[in-house]
């Protein structure tokens, strides 16, 4: 399916023009650990200024939506900052969020002196801190990164956002789940933008529908739904691509 990912450099977006395009979702810059340009040097972990707005107005128009931080840091420590304030951010707008939370590994300026063991450790830092505050991560980078910036195979098990450019296919990648493959023009947006194909199925559920639970569900971690909840009805708190959140119990059941 089509699908753009933004950040502040688009400026004021028509979301509704944006939908009715036929992009059916948008990845959102949230938040960046340092700044790489001269109005945002001296800056540290700071959220992109036209976060809030995309992400209520991308979702309202009916739009999957997921999100992303640009990473900088340096140290273990520092990813870990980082991962805090970019879940403090996006905290919030949680029942918005129906895809990844993402975490975009490309910076030079402030990665390019890392070795594969330090970069590989502080990017898993980084998406274990989103992980353990229940979001579904993903990883965005390149193929130089992931064939030479890394420890070999260290995210084979990650979902991974691929920018791979000037090709008819994309490298292959296990768990590729969106390919950014070109840059273009999208109704409703005044600037040229990236253009995403995702390889994900669209929820089968929004917020707000009545999910009966059924024998042979599971809870996200794997473990059986007790026999007592078995035909009670809930209502679908959030959504993400593999689970949903059921509000009466508070739990989340995969899908």
């Amino acid at each position: 399916m089509n699908g753009i990912d933004v950040y502040t450099g688009q400026g004021i977006i028509d979301w509704k023009k944006v939908a009715d395009s036929g992009i059916r979702f948008a990845m959102i810059k949230a938040t960046q650990g340092r700044g790489e340009t001269a109005a945002t040097m001296k800056l540290r972990n700071f959220t992109d200024s036209k976060f809030t707005r995309n992400i209520m107005e991308a979702s309202a128009a009916g739009l999957m939506v997921g999100v992303w931080h640009w990473l900088t840091a340096q140290t273990v420590k520092e990813a870990e900052e980082e991962a805090d304030y970019f879940v403090k951010v996006i905290s919030p707008y949680r029942s918005k969020i129906t895809l990844w939370a993402a975490a975009d590994v490309e910076s030079e300026r402030y990665l390019g002196s890392l070795n594969a063991i330090e970069l590989t450790a502080i990017t898993k830092a980084f998406l274990n801190r989103l992980a353990r505050n229940g979001y579904k991560i993903m990883l965005y980078t390149n193929p130089n990164f992931l064939k030479y910036r890394f420890t070999q195979n260290a995210f084979a098990d990650t979902d991974i956002w691929l920018a791979h450019y000037g090709v008819k296919k994309p490298m292959s990648v296990p768990n590729l789940r969106i390919w950014q493959h070109s840059a273009g023009r999208v109704p409703g947006i005044r600037t040229r933008v990236d253009l995403d194909t995702g390889y994900f199925d669209t929820p089968k559920h929004k917020v707000g529908d009545k999910y009966m639970i059924r024998a042979g569900d599971v809870y996200s971690t794997g473990a059986a739904i007790p026999q007592r909840l078995i035909g009670k009805t809930c209502t679908v708190y959030r959504v993400e691509t593999d689970r949903i959140l059921l509000r009466e119990i508070m739990s989340w059941v995969r899908i």
